[in-house]
């Protein structure tokens, strides 16, 4: 065995013999035993050390798997450790579950002897948590010598003048710091072998404690598994019912049985005055009685958030011997004056934005539930509760909604203790059953019955379309060849006489060419003055064939000059746009589009609409539509109303003329078939005509049952899918 220093720190080693952990305590039992009779031989000291180590062992780990409290065991456990160890204090440090806790969070949930954190002050505190955050973060058991004077709080050391042991406490093995520390305040002058028998001792012992703490978890979180259970199921069977008042009473009986409350009522805030809605296995409420009031009271008791509700807890100052309504009226009273554990209390709790609040009597003799299951069932009663209400509410609200409620109401979804408690028992129970199918039985047939005859009965067959009004006579005017706007003589929907000037347009190309023609013009005309007079001082013989022939050249090319300017001269008549009718322009913002910009040949100018022209509709028929609205054309029963698409009155009638070809939709690009419809009278929009107005066209196709026009789409998206004709 190699010996340790008491001035230095000892670390335990798992690796550790059993003989050496027998030594370490034997060394103990022996440097004591010189204090013991002369008769007890240092052998029999050992043995009995052992034996009473062993008995606390085994109290421990008897303990450990008994039902105790936590503050309960954590103080038994620091006294048997303390009689072991015969240390001079011992301290248990924890630190919260919550997954954010680090290792600074460790607070003492039990200490015990007479040297403990206590003694601890100024920078000698922030010393030793530095400490235990050095030992949380190592893991592993450690002596710590002491360091008296200690004052660099960055510096784990230990600053009080006795060694100390601290031995990690763990409930999930797996986790990186542990959820306590054991720390044991031991004797100055141990040994290196007695150091590592404490650690050992030690070491069992949080183990034993991390079992306690382990099995008290698992115990929690098996009610918090079962209590979520009863309350989901209990929340179900709210959500099942479509009557409001047997919500409340449900709602209030669940909230009873589930948080464990001798009462529970229900109040709704949101009107004038609380309301007392429900009180739990009560069938009648006096809202006059002092119960009542009391109750009225505590609901407006100013709320404080926690765990995620609004809650109030007002203790009673009256005995426990009083009843339930003289402690209900001495509730407010109570909520001023000093208040006990052990005193009966009404608590109130009211989810955030809720007009429900639920008041519970709670006595010194209920039996209290974990704080996790505790408030985890009160916020989803509260939740679930006012939920289910409002899905009922609303279903009330709908014409003849309570009826269905009462029709489509199971029997099993009743409360159970209002089945519980109907004198009719199990036959009571089989004749509402009866009832129930017998009604639901009947609802059903007549629903059915009222549904075919629905089905049969004819309605208009209406196809709503859309389409463009367009005149049937409209002129045209394009430029004729490169030209530019020079001059615009109308504007949009001015009226016009036959050969009124429209808009002049200039070609800059045709106008070179014209003076090129006649400039060459000139020149030929001055060559063929100078043949005549040559031809004129010669005497006849003595001409000759070359002179002539020159001058008919002449002649020729001074004819097509004259046929070119000809044509160039009614290009630029062609270029002056002149009205070929009586009739209204119809072009929008004409000045802004072409004053002074180039056209290309053949470019749109404007358009007159005739004055006398007819006007026309194609609509653009979906062909899910077009066997009906062809059916209707057959039977001359096909008719028609037309507006404008910025307008919602249809008052101009068409009459169908024939079917066109096949385009897409502009709006979605499904095909569509054209319909082109004759109106009876011209479109009127002041004195703005459109050549192309968008319109909406409803066709008038007959009558068809109600059943063919609910399920003609269906019919068609099969025909389509599969293929086939129905």
């Amino acid at each position: 065995m190699t010996s340790t220093a008491s001035s230095e720190p000892f670390v335990f080693a798992p690796s550790g013999s059993a003989a050496n952990g027998s030594a370490g305590i034997g060394s103990s039992a022996r440097g004591t035993s010189s204090s013991g009779p002369a008769n007890q031989s240092p052998h029999s000291l050992v043995d009995q050390a052992r034996h009473e180590i062993t008995h606390i062992v085994r109290e421990v780990a008897a303990a450990s798997n008994e039902p105790r409290k936590k503050a309960e065991y954590f103080r038994f456990l620091a006294d048997r450790v303390l009689r072991a160890m015969a240390g001079h204090g011992v301290v248990i440090w924890t630190r919260p579950v919550e997954e954010d806790s680090t290792v600074n969070d460790y607070a003492v949930e039990h200490r015990l002897g007479r040297v403990t954190d206590l003694a601890l002050v100024d920078e000698a505190e922030q010393v030793h948590q530095c400490l235990l955050a050095e030992v949380a973060t190592g893991g592993a058991p450690v002596v710590v010598p002491p360091t008296p004077g200690a004052d660099q709080v960055d510096v784990p050391a230990n600053p009080l003048p006795y060694p100390a042991a601290i031995v990690p406490i763990r409930i999930d093995p797996s986790s990186a710091i542990p959820e306590g520390l054991l720390e044991v305040f031991l004797d100055e002058g141990g040994t290196a072998a007695s150091q590592r028998g404490a650690l050992r001792f030690l070491a069992q012992m949080s183990d034993l404690a991390g079992e306690f703490l382990r099995i008290r978890r698992l115990k929690k979180l098996r009610q918090l598994l079962d209590a979520t259970g009863r309350v989901d199921e209990a929340v179900q069977c709210l959500h099942r019912m479509t009557s409001t008042r047997t919500i409340q009473a449900a709602w209030v009986d669940s909230a009873a049985e589930l948080l464990r409350l001798p009462r529970v009522a229900l109040c709704r805030v949101d009107t004038v005055q609380p309301q007392i809605v429900a009180v739990s296995h009560v069938d009648r409420i006096d809202r006059h009685s002092g119960s009542a009031k009391a109750i009225c009271r505590a609901t407006k008791l100013r709320l404080q958030t926690q765990h995620g509700l609004w809650f109030a807890d007002c203790q009673n100052s009256s005995t426990q011997s009083d009843s339930d309504e003289s402690l209900v009226e001495n509730a407010e009273s109570s909520s001023n004056a000093s208040s006990s554990p052990n005193e009966p209390s009404w608590v109130v709790a009211s989810h955030p934005d809720s007009q429900w609040r639920l008041v519970g009597f709670a006595s010194n003799e209920t039996e209290h539930l974990a704080e996790e299951i505790y408030w985890g069932t009160l916020n989803r009663l509260l939740v679930g509760g006012a939920s289910a209400w409002t899905a009922a509410r609303r279903i009330e609200c709908l014409p003849a909604g309570k009826w269905f409620a009462r029709l489509l109401v199971e029997p099993d979804s009743m409360p159970t203790d209002a089945v519980r408690s109907s004198s009719f028992g199990s036959s009571g129970k089989n004749s509402r059953l009866v009832r129930s199918r017998l009604r639901k039985a009947v609802t059903a047939f007549a629903a059915m019955l009222s549904i075919a005859i629905l089905m049969c009965l004819p309605m208009p067959s209406l196809v709503p379309v859309t389409g463009v009004i367009r005149p049937v006579e409209l002129d045209s005017y394009h430029a004729s060849s490169d030209a530019v706007v020079d001059s615009l003589h109308v504007d949009h929907g001015q009226l016009v006489k036959r050969g009124d000037v429209l808009a002049t347009l200039l070609s800059t190309d045709l106008q070179e060419q014209e003076t090129s023609l006649l400039g060459r013009q000139a020149v030929l005309m001055r060559q063929q003055e100078q043949v005549n007079q040559t031809l004129m001082s010669r005497p006849s013989a003595q001409s000759n064939s070359e002179p002539i022939h020159d001058g008919r050249e002449v002649e020729e090319e001074i004819e097509s000059i004259q046929r070119q300017l000809t044509i160039i001269r009614e290009s630029k008549d062609r270029l002056i746009l002149r009205a070929l009718r009586d009739g209204r322009v119809d072009a929008w913002r004409l000045r802004e589009r072409l004053a002074n910009r180039p056209l290309r040949r053949g470019d749109a100018v404007l358009n007159v609409i005739a004055e006398d022209s007819d006007w026309v509709v194609d609509a653009r028929v979906p062909q899910t539509r077009l066997q009906t609205v062809d059916e209707a054309l057959q039977s001359e029963a096909l008719t028609a109303d037309v507006g404008t698409a910025w307008s919602s009155e249809m008052n101009l009638s068409a009459t169908a003329e024939r079917f066109g070809p096949i385009v897409p939709d502009p709006t979605d690009g499904t095909p569509s078939v054209v319909m082109r419809l004759g109106l009876e009278q011209p479109p009127t929009l002041g004195d703005q005509p459109l050549a192309e107005m968008p319109a909406r066209v409803t066709l008038h196709c007959g009558h068809t049952p109600v059943g063919w026009f609910l399920v003609q789409d269906v019919v068609h998206w099969c025909q389509v899918q599969w293929g086939g004709y129905f």
